[in-house]
This record gives structure tokens, sequence and C-alpha cells, in this order.
């Protein structure tokens, strides 16, 4: 899991958009959908229910994007230390 799939999550759910969120990160969307595949894959778990076009964060979805916020939270404000 890598923090760009993270990213690319929280926005998909915030819009409940893949094509919204494409266009926000300035990537495609195939290649979006992909990624989020991979990470559903990963987790052995579907985050969202699709139902055509629509898609709509399920249990799943919301309890990880729970996690995933503290984590992008997390990862953005810690300090660098010195080796």
């Amino acid at each position: 899991m890598e923090l760009l799939q993270l990213q690319y999550f929280e926005r998909i759910a915030k819009y409940q958009s893949m094509s919204k969120a494409a266009e926000e990160l300035h990537v495609s969307q195939p290649s979006l959908s992909s990624c989020i595949i991979r990470l559903e894959k990963e987790l052995g778990v579907k985050l969202f229910d699709r139902n055509g076009r629509k898609i709509v964060l399920n249990s799943y979805g919301k309890y990880f994007l729970n996690m995933t916020r503290q984590i992008l939270k997390n990862a953005r404000f810690q300090p660098m230390k010195k080796p």
C-alpha cells in the first residue's frame, strides 16, 4: 500500500466520482480506477459499491476512509528526522 493510493482513495471518496477525482488529481480515469482496484485486492475487500458509473462508499470504505484520513494527516505533518 502506498500513500499515493490512499490520497487517490480519499479524493474518490470525497467526490464519489472517479471522473471528478481524476480531474482534480490530474490523472487519467482508467489509471485511477486501476489504482483503486489494486488497493481493494490488497485489502481483500471492496471499498465502493458500484452501480453503473455511480460509486458509493460501502461500510468497509467508510471505515477505511477514517483510517486513511488519519494516516494522511500524520504523514503530512511528521517532521523528517535527521540520521
